[in-house]
């Protein structure tokens, strides 16, 4: 049992509004996805805050908000997608930290560079502008880090701290940038429709017509890639809109490139039922409702097609979206090591 469903039972019994959990894991989850917290909140009609704290945990308190008369399970089913949420949250806070402890790892260098005696491991030399047809950076580029460290007579593999890193993150593990484009781990058993309905209308928008997008996946078993390899999933369907305007066709444009590369859905844990080992939405917002405005996620909401727009865009293209970034060949290297990128 995770250290957080431990700390959950202590507010079992007549604490049904109260749970427990520790500080990092709350304060990540706050500062790194305050989306998937928000609309946790609004799905369920609750408000969450600190009713008091340790030295190591916060005491949450979960309120029911909306209709005077809620749903009698309702802060039951809160309580259990949050519960899912901070495991989650807790995960990748895991996940963080070992990283961080790559970036320290990268750092300080390979440890083998740090022997006595002359380093079996030799750095390879700073390349001048132009040298094996690599562009010259820029006057404003601040910095040319090398990821890799390598011998002649060796196998071309980076060190192990290196393909760790980037077993957990295809980017720099010191400035973050993506090597290439940006790949999720959305089932590749998935098919998007798209269509259009001239009858139906959406509201703000009623001189156009509708965008309908369809995302139809089969029941399958996790990858790899996936938190639990070989634990069953099933399938589902899922419905969004968009307005037949030019602003929704614009939108329309990148959602199909997020599907291709397996960004708009993921498997996780469901925020509504709080049921493990399902697909469920990544970050990438999608309208599921005509209707019920925000709150339901639908229509109206005048700032959604600005609000969307951005965020695709970033994730398609990654972090390093417009960096130089370079796969060097030859008999001393046969990994991407080279990385630096405009900051001016």
């Amino acid at each position: 049992m995770s250290f957080i469903l431990s700390r959950m039972a202590a507010c079992g019994g007549t604490c049904k509004k109260k749970m427990t959990v520790p500080k990092p894991v709350w304060d990540f989850l706050s500062k790194e996805t305050p989306a998937r917290l928000a609309q946790l909140r609004e799905e369920h009609r609750v408000s969450i805050f600190i009713d008091g704290q340790t030295s190591d945990i916060y005491v949450l308190q979960l309120s029911p908000q909306g209709p005077p008369v809620a749903p009698p399970n309702g802060l039951y089913l809160a309580r259990k997608a949050l519960k899912g949420l901070l495991k989650e949250a807790e995960k990748e806070l895991k996940k963080a930290q070992r990283q961080g402890e790559l970036m320290g790892c990268l750092a300080l260098g390979h440890p083998e560079m740090h022997r006595p005696g002359p380093p079996p491991l030799r750095a390879a030399p700073l390349l001048p502008p132009g040298a094996r047809g690599l562009p010259p950076p820029p006057p404003h580029c601040p910095h040319l880090f090398l990821l890799a460290f390598g011998r002649r007579q060796e196998s071309r593999r980076a060190p192990g701290c290196i393909t760790r890193a980037l077993q957990v993150k295809k980017a720099c593990p010191m400035c973050g940038r993506f090597y290439g484009q940006l790949v999720g781990n959305q089932p590749q058993n998935g098919r998007m429709l798209v269509s259009k309905d001239a009858t139906l209308l959406l509201s703000s928008y009623e001189k156009y017509g509708t965008i309908v997008i369809q995302y139809v996946f089969l029941p399958s078993v996790q990858g790899a890639e996936h938190r639990n390899p070989g634990v069953r999933y099933p399938g589902t369907t899922w419905v969004a809109y968009l307005p037949d305007c030019p602003e929704g066709n614009k939108v329309l444009t990148l959602f199909p490139k997020a599907f291709d590369q397996r960004l708009t859905f993921t498997i996780s844990t469901s925020m509504t039922t709080g049921r493990p080992n399902v697909i469920t939405w990544n970050d990438i917002h999608h309208k599921t409702s005509c209707t019920g405005g925000p709150q339901l996620f639908g229509y109206p909401d005048p700032t959604y097609l600005t609000r969307v727009s951005p965020l695709p865009k970033q994730q398609l293209s990654g972090p390093g979206s417009g960096a130089w970034e370079e796969r060097m060949t030859g008999n001393l290297w046969d990994f991407p090591f080279i990385c630096w990128h405009q900051t001016g």
